[in-house]
């Protein structure tokens, strides 16, 4: 017999599964899939829901949605500047969400709202993970994962893929540009602007490790710089989250084409992907993969008009009022 496990995610840092009393009746913290399974169909508005809130909140572990984010970052990294870039994080992801939302009501989904306030994020803040590496990180994200009785490889952003913050990731995301629009969107606007940013904005990225992929394997032909980890450009968040559903059935084949070489990484919003160098910072934002302009972090270093040496420009992130405007 399979012993009973609820179906709702709980971390010990949330305060309460949910912000809000009526959202807490939806998702009873006790309840199985199974159970939910019947209830959630037996509403009619249950049928127009948006296919993202139907995957996630039937899956194990699935439901609340969002990232396992470990931070590798401490000596050049202070705690304030952490808060901020996950504060930075956060509002890229739900703004990247207001593309879906706006499609979703237009087109008469039902329940679109459940998804923004079921966004909900792990974050693994220890001093002893500085500098980690990849296969550090995806070994101890593998062991979190199976001490919760849950399985990765299933479709799940938290489970699947987690965001590795190492010193450059939290720089970039930290020079990131804020889209002009609110993260939020308002019930009378059925259409986002298809230009979020300011002219010339450049925006940051966020690494990620694929927990399916295993380097042990003898079967694995992946190009021989692969190692399982991909890049994910800040204002795709949502995006990749959403694609995670069909990345389980092997639509991305990443590493088989042009990593062959160590100084390229894999760029990807979940239905595409490319091939860029590693020396990426920021680049010109939008929900495709493919970019118009990048900068490397040298060249974005030059744009505010540092006047330090390199050596001197790896403390302007810390010392921000150096080099950097507010």
């Amino acid at each position: 017999m399979v012993p009973y496990q609820p179906s709702i995610f709980h971390d010990p840092s949330w305060s309460t599964p949910w912000q809000s009393t009526d959202f807490a009746s939806d998702f009873p913290p006790n309840e199985t899939i199974g159970q939910r399974y019947k209830r959630q169909h037996a509403r009619p508005d249950w049928k127009s829901t948006p296919r993202f809130l139907s995957f996630e909140s039937g899956k194990m572990g699935g439901w609340p949605w969002g990232w396992a984010i470990y931070r590798i970052s401490y000596t050049h990294t202070s705690d304030e500047d952490w808060a901020r870039a996950i504060e930075k994080l956060d509002r890229a992801c739900l703004n990247d969400l207001t593309s879906s939302e706006s499609y979703w009501i237009r087109h008469g989904y039902t329940n679109v709202g459940m998804i923004r306030e079921g966004y909900r994020n792990v974050i693994f803040d220890d001093p002893a993970l500085e500098g980690a590496s990849v296969a550090t990180i995806r070994t101890k994200h593998l062991e979190w994962v199976k001490s919760h009785s849950l399985d990765f490889c299933g479709g799940t952003p938290r489970l699947d893929y987690c965001l590795f913050l190492d010193d450059r990731c939290v720089r970039s995301i930290l020079a990131s540009a804020e889209p002009m629009q609110l993260a939020r969107i308002q019930p009378d606007l059925l259409s986002v602007p298809y230009k979020l940013y300011k002219p010339g904005a450049m925006v940051g990225y966020v690494n990620f490790i694929d927990s399916c992929f295993n380097p042990e394997d003898p079967e694995n032909d992946s190009g021989e710089c692969y190692q399982g980890m991909v890049r994910v450009h800040l204002d795709c968040l949502f995006r990749f989250a959403d694609e995670c559903e069909d990345l389980m059935y092997g639509m991305q084949e990443w590493g088989d084409y042009g990593m062959d070489n160590d100084t390229h990484m894999v760029y990807t919003n979940g239905r595409s992907s490319t091939v860029l160098p590693k020396g990426m910072f920021l680049s010109s934002p939008g929900r495709e993969v493919r970019r118009t302009a990048i900068v490397t972090e040298d060249e974005y270093i030059e744009r505010q008009g540092c006047p330090y040496t390199l050596f001197q420009r790896s403390q302007c992130f810390s010392d921000r009022t150096r080099c950097f405007p507010h």
